[in-house]
C-alpha cells in the first residue's frame, strides 16, 4: 500500500487529530487496489461550528480507479481508540435529528412561519425576506445582505442542513468517479490518546477488498 500526504485547510473545535506518520500534515491519502482514500479529520468549518464537541467529523474522499464499482457503506467505516472502544459512522439524518432536536422534514416547508429576528416577530418566506413593497428595497437597500446567514441579526440557519449537505452520501461508486463529503463518529476523541480510522471498500458483489487504515494522535 502507498502512503501519500495531501494539503488541505480547514478548522473544527474541540480535539484535534494529528497523523501518527507525518504530524504536520493534515491530510493522509491511501492508495491501494485502484482506490485513493484521503482523510482529512479536522476540516469542520461548517454549522453548527461545535458539532465537533458532540461527535468527531472526519471528512472523507474516496476515487475508484477500478474497472468495476464499488459499495460505500456506512457500516464499512469505523474507528478504535488506543482503549480499544470502537466508534461507529453515524448516518448523516441520525446526526441531523440529534443536532437539531427534532425529526428532519421530509419535504419542503409550505408557506411563512415567523422566527425571533432580534426582538418581535417577523414572518418570512424561506432564503428571503417578504413580502416587501419598498420600491427601494433590493442590493441598493442597506438592509440588504449577500447572505443572509452571515449577518448576525438575519434569519437562523437550519441546525441540521450543513450536517445533511456535506455528509458522505452511501450507494454505488461507479468507475473512474469518486465521492467527498463527512463522517461522524460518536464522540471518538472523547477518550485514549490514539485513534485509527478504518475503511473496508466492498465491490458491487459485496466482496471486501484489503482495509484501509490511519492512525492519529488525538490532541487536546
Amino acid at each position: 500500500m502507498l502512503f501519500g500526504l495531501t494539503l488541505f485547510s480547514g478548522c473544527a473545535a474541540g480535539p484535534r487529530l494529528e497523523s501518527v506518520l507525518a504530524p504536520g500534515q493534515p491530510g493522509v491519502t491511501l492508495t491501494d487496489a485502484g482506490i485513493r482514500f484521503t482523510v482529512l479529520p479536522n476540516s469542520w468549518s461548517a454549522y453548527p461550528s461545535d458539532l465537533p464537541s458532540h461527535y468527531t467529523p472526519v471528512e472523507i474522499k474516496i476515487e475508484n480507479m477500478r474497472g468495476d464499482e464499488l459499495q460505500i457503506r456506512y457500516e464499512d467505516f469505523f474507528a478504535l481508540d488506543d482503549g480499544n472502544r470502537q466508534y461507529r459512522a453515524v448516518p448523516p439524518g441520525e446526526v441531523a435529528r440529534a443536532v437539531s432536536g427534532a425529526p428532519i422534514p421530509s419535504g419542503p416547508t409550505r408557506g411563512p412561519r415567523a422566527t425571533l429576528l432580534a426582538g418581535p416577530w417577523y414572518p418570512y418566506w424561506p432564503r428571503y425576506w417578504g413580502p416587501h413593497y419598498d420600491p427601494y428595497y433590493g442590493p441598493y437597500t442597506p438592509w440588504w445582505y449577500a447572505d443572509p446567514y452571515s449577518y448576525p441579526y438575519a434569519w437562523p440557519r437550519p441546525a441540521a442542513r450543513d450536517v445533511l449537505t456535506l455528509g458522505l452520501r452511501d450507494g454505488r461508486l461507479l468507475p473512474g468517479a469518486s465521492v467527498h463529503g463527512f463522517l461522524y463518529f460518536q464522540q471518538a476523541t472523547a477518550r485514549g490518546n490514539l485513534l485509527t480510522l478504518s475503511w473496508t471498500p466492498r465491490l458491487s458483489s459485496g466482496a471486501p477488498l484489503a482495509t484501509f487504515s490511519a492512525q492519529f494522535r488525538i490532541v487536546r
